[in-house]
């Protein structure tokens, strides 16, 4: 786990999950959506809108967490729009949807001024539209590109002499005798000048590029993404979240799984359930597990227009579509499944939100099964 991804998991939570259970069934305004951080299909972040907020209110979200949510250090710390999956998603045994890992290339570009509850279903993924930072791009391609040319070999560079690893290592052996390292130091340089070949410098040279290659990759793909790589020196770093921001842009701290961790969250959640693996054979719990679940195809699940067809399951199975009515259900019995007495309300939560329900009502199941049966059967 990178430091980025630590910091995300130690942002505290807005409020206690009992507090959420009471607001939400006092106030009915909110919707939860899921804003995928740093274009990773594993920080699906789930958050809570009231339903009249607009696509512009989710800007907060980026100014206010002191978080580097960017893909890179080559892009803007807040994104320029917002796009909205309509990847259908995987069907899971107990009627939950998740995300597959197309989810981000199959978008839908919305605008600012669009009311999020009226343009996606609850649960839905929302991908931010980010923007390159070309002046930081350029320059740091600038910056490797001019730290290959110094790094020339002697023999074929037209300015022999000026090196820019010559020139780091002798400020490094300055550092070393102000610390009492001299002999360091002196051995340092000793090899620094010693004359070098021209195989020997174009052995040199080629792990130089290749080294070159390796901190930009890091750059590019993220692996090196700080929120300010300069923040010890600088006045402006923004202070500690507090609660109450946390509150305003809908925080609540789950994370949605992906496809694989709903799996094998599912597997071990089953053989604990059944009390080891023999009676969980016995169940079947393993020949389902071929099977767990199904991907939706087009024109279902997410994809469901909003205005269109209302029914849960048309099509004799082949289609599985999202209503209200369908999430309605589900909340339901989330209800009663969480009000037995042996049940952890904040774990089942906390649950609920990352991997969706792992209990299901008779219908559910039905439903479920018929849809896997018209690609399973086939």
């Amino acid at each position: 786990m990178s430091e980025e991804d630590k910091k995300i998991e130690e942002v505290p939570e807005k409020v206690s999950e009992q507090e959420q259970v009471e607001v939400n069934k006092e106030q009915v305004e909110y919707i939860e959506i899921y804003i995928r951080f740093n274009d990773d299909f594993e920080k699906d972040y789930c958050f809570q809108v009231l339903v009249k907020d607009t696509f512009a209110d989710l800007y907060k979200i980026f100014e206010t967490l002191p978080l580097s949510l960017r893909p890179s250090v080559f892009y803007h710390h807040v994104p320029k729009g917002f796009r909205m999956s309509v990847d259908p998603g995987y069907l899971t045994e107990d009627g939950a949807i998740l995300f597959t890992y197309d989810a981000a290339r199959n978008t839908r570009l919305v605008k600012d001024t669009d009311v999020i509850a009226e343009t996606v279903w609850p649960g839905q993924l929302i991908v931010p539209n980010w923007e390159r930072n070309d002046f930081g791009f350029y320059a740091t391609v600038t910056f490797f590109l001019v730290w290959l040319y110094t790094d020339l070999p002697d023999f074929i560079s037209p300015t022999p002499g000026l090196c820019m690893t010559t020139y780091m290592t002798e400020f490094l052996c300055w550092i070393l005798r102000k610390f009492d390292y001299a002999y360091l130091s002196d051995k340092l340089l000793a090899d620094l000048y010693e004359e070098v070949g021209i195989v020997p410098q174009l052995l040199f040279f080629t792990m130089h590029i290749f080294k070159t290659l390796i901190f930009f990759s890091i750059l590019y793909f993220g692996s090196f993404n700080p929120y300010q790589p300069f923040k010890y020196y600088l006045r402006n770093v923004p202070p500690p979240v507090t609660p109450e921001q946390l509150t305003e842009i809908g925080w609540t701290g789950a994370r949605r799984a992906t496809m694989d961790m709903y799996r094998d969250h599912y597997r071990d959640y089953k053989i604990k359930e059944h009390d080891g693996m023999v009676h969980a054979h016995k169940m079947g719990l393993f020949d389902k597990l071929k099977h767990l679940g199904v991907v939706l195809g087009e024109g279902e699940g997410f994809d469901t227009p909003r205005r269109g067809p209302r029914k849960t399951l048309a099509d004799n199975g082949k289609k599985f579509y999202i209503s209200f009515d369908y999430l309605i259900k589900l909340g339901d019995f989330f209800e009663q499944y969480t009000a037995q007495e042996d049940v952890d309300l904040a774990a089942s939560i906390k649950e609920y939100r990352r991997y969706g329900l792992l209990h299901g009502s008779d219908e559910i199941h039905e439903k479920v099964a018929e849809r896997k049966a018209a690609v399973f059967s086939t």
